[in-house]
């Protein structure tokens, strides 16, 4: 008895941990998910902006 007694802290500080880390990991996943929408959203506005300015370019190398 005065053994799981003993250990009782750490195997609840060990409970305790795994269990925040599983919490935290699953919105850690969302967050990067979105971060990841967001980058293709940017990367697909910068792609329209350079589409632009490369036509412009070749209208005016045209002249």
């Amino acid at each position: 008895m005065e053994l799981f007694v003993s250990w009782l802290p750490f195997i609840i500080l060990i409970g305790v941990w795994l269990w925040l880390s599983r919490r935290w990991s699953a919105g850690s996943a969302a967050r990067l998910v979105q971060l990841y929408e967001q980058q293709i959203i940017e990367s697909r506005r910068m792609n329209a902006h350079l589409e632009r300015i490369a036509i412009s370019l070749e209208k005016r190398a045209a002249e």
